[in-house]
């Protein structure tokens, strides 16, 4: 599976009468394996939650593979939204957008969830995975014309993903009474504030690569 894959990845949720329920479904999938991760969810107990047969669930999804890829397609279609969809081209904005998708996609979901994904799931974690380190070079090329001059790149880039990592984790978030969204963009404030000039980033906008 080549690393382009995550921007072909497309539903597999047709746009007709069915989609609201799908979606639903889907929500819904979501919710619990965030928690209890993939292997831990039957289908039997996901058609209950919904009050629905078993029968009818498979009508929508025949498999849990379904689920899951209906799943990272979400993710995927938040992260490489159109540079045109986001209403400003703003460097900052946009950069606040992506850090907010990665608080509700990666920080949210438990280690047994990725775990689940990786072993059971190989092409679509590396999707993720993928589409992950494209966001973070992403990141880096965008701001790294911002930095402070006596600040070394290395150095500020480092303690950029040490602090980003470090502020999703519970027991960081929960220490200082914080949401994990709250504790994770005071972090990038924080980082930035110490790392870039704010007269080279006063008017930036983002250009397309």
């Amino acid at each position: 599976m080549s690393s382009n894959l995550a921007q072909k990845l497309t539903t597999r949720i047709h746009d007709d009468e069915n989609a609201r329920v799908a979606n639903s479904i889907v929500d819904a999938f979501a919710r619990k394996a965030r928690v209890l991760g993939i292997r831990s969810i039957s289908m039997s107990d996901l058609a209950r939650s919904l009050r629905m047969s078993t029968k009818t669930l498979y009508k929508y999804f025949d498999t849990k593979e379904a689920l899951v890829h209906e799943l990272v397609f979400r993710w995927e279609a938040r992260v490489h939204k159109p540079i045109t969809a986001y209403g400003t081209n703003d460097l900052m904005e946009i950069l606040r957008y992506r850090i907010g998708v990665w608080v509700e996609n990666d920080a949210q979901y438990s280690s047994a969830f990725w775990l689940d994904l990786k072993t059971g799931y190989p092409e679509l974690y590396k999707v993720y995975i993928d589409s992950l380190y494209e966001s973070m070079r992403a990141m880096r090329e965008r701001l790294s014309p911002y930095l402070r001059d006596d600040v070394d790149a290395e150095f500020a880039w480092s303690c950029y993903f040490t602090l980003m990592t470090d502020a999703a984790r519970r027991k960081t978030f929960e220490k200082v009474g914080m949401t994990r969204e709250q504790s994770v963009f005071a972090a990038f404030d924080f980082w930035v504030k110490a790392a870039i000039d704010p007269d080279k980033l006063a008017h930036a906008e983002w250009q397309s690569a």
